[in-house]
């Protein structure tokens, strides 16, 4: 599926990148759309917990609705969702694929991710605008043994191999890993880091995922007690700057996270976060998600967190 004109027209302007602004090479316009679409619709469960419903549709419409008419972001499911479809109305060839995450568990988890593989000019790249502050953040060949800086010092790999939980050695899959520096002094800088080991983010097949394959991630994701989205809220964005060395576009400069109460930011060239609010009622929180995220929450949504176990308020009389 892919987005209409009309909605592809108020897509691009929404992350503020119009097809007048997009660079002839395919590859050069896809890590400019990815960057411009992070920054602007961010990595975020809101949608779970500030919902009358508190159910996420993977309905295109609807997330054109919530994306672009509502000003508001996602998770996995549904900003690839939409990115994919974006694509495809950009002319972009792809799959969508399903991945199970480790990030820093024991185990992989079952299939709860989704991400997609773009190709070009015969070359296919795994795409992922959804993973949050652990996320590539650029097109990655599917060549097994890339690696790649993300947002200096945090690295990247890109594996083709097995993980630990097959049963069979012969099998293979594709493993994305992240790797940070950890200072070895009191100044967190490139100079004075050494490499951390690799920590697993998730895995992902070369097999095409249907609606019916991610509704039911979606389901699970979203309401079973198990997932990490149901206990937690959170959200992400990057932060952009002009690429000085190649004039209109853009390049990755930090990120901005909110989890466990508080907004923080980390820059490139550091891996502390810095702590930028602190929020300990529901109007703090409320105001820090439209300030920091640009996630607009209107009356029904805010008296719906009460519905919840994650309100920073008594609920209201």
């Amino acid at each position: 599926m892919s987005l209409t004109k009309e909605q592809l027209d108020r897509a691009l302007e929404h992350i503020e990148y119009p097809q007048s602004k997009h660079a002839a090479d395919p590859l050069r316009r896809l890590r400019q759309l990815m960057l411009r679409h992070i920054a602007r619709v961010p990595f975020e469960n809101v949608g779970i917990h500030y919902n009358p419903t508190h159910r996420l549709s993977l309905e295109l419409d609807d997330l054109f609705d919530k994306i672009v008419v509502r000003s508001k972001g996602g998770y996995c499911v549904e900003l690839n969702a939409f990115f994919a479809a974006m694509l495809r109305g950009l002319g972009y060839t792809l799959l969508t694929v399903g991945g199970r995450v480790r990030a820093g568990n024991e185990k992989y988890t079952g299939w709860t991710h989704m991400c997609l593989i773009v190709t070009i000019d015969g070359a296919r790249y795994v795409v992922d605008v959804g993973y949050g502050g652990d996320a590539a953040m650029q097109p990655i060949p599917l060549i097994s043994g890339t690696e790649f800086t993300i947002l200096a010092p945090r690295r990247g790999k890109l594996e083709y191999r097995s993980i630990d939980q097959h049963t069979d050695p012969t099998q293979r899959l594709w493993v994305y890993s992240t790797q940070d520096s950890v200072p070895l002094s009191s100044s967190d800088t490139i100079a004075t880091t050494a490499p951390a080991p690799w920590v697993e983010q998730y895995c992902f097949v070369e097999i095409e995922h249907f609606a019916a394959d991610y509704s039911q991630m979606n389901y699970f994701t979203s309401t079973n007690p198990g997932s990490f989205f149901i206990p937690h809220l959170l959200a992400m964005r990057v932060l952009l700057e002009d690429d000085r060395e190649t004039p209109g576009d853009v390049r990755l400069a930090g990120l901005v996270t909110y989890f466990r109460q508080e907004v923080r930011r980390r820059l490139e060239g550091s891996m502390e976060r810095y702590v930028l609010e602190k929020v300990t009622t529901e109007a703090e929180r409320i105001a820090a998600l439209d300030k920091w995220f640009r996630i607009p929450l209107t009356e029904a949504d805010r008296r719906s967190i009460f519905d919840t176990g994650l309100a920073l308020d008594k609920k209201p009389e």
